[in-house]
């Protein structure tokens, strides 16, 4: 196997997290708090989600989140390739 280009990984965990940050935020905005309430009860197994989501949320939070997403998932991604090198 070949090494992995550390720099190109940390770009691809960063950007793949703020895809998923931002479509999370789109579907909070198309669904509504009923409807978002029951698909996260859904999908953490019937926790109930009632009384902590916040659908409220600006723009600018929104933006600003996604950045710090994108900062911690490339520096965690560029981790995991200097790791993945040295134990090769």
């Amino acid at each position: 196997m070949e090494k992995l280009n550390v720099k190109k990984f940390a770009l691809a965990a960063g950007l793949t997290s703020v895809a998923i940050y931002l479509g999370c935020f789109l579907i909070m905005q198309i669904l509504g708090e009923k409807s978002l309430v029951k698909l996260s009860n859904l999908l953490f197994h019937g926790m109930d989600f009632s009384n902590i989501i916040r659908t409220n949320i600006p723009l600018l939070e929104t933006l600003l989140c996604a950045l710090l997403s994108f900062l911690f998932w490339g520096v965690t991604g560029y981790i995991l390739a200097l790791i993945y090198n040295k134990t090769k």
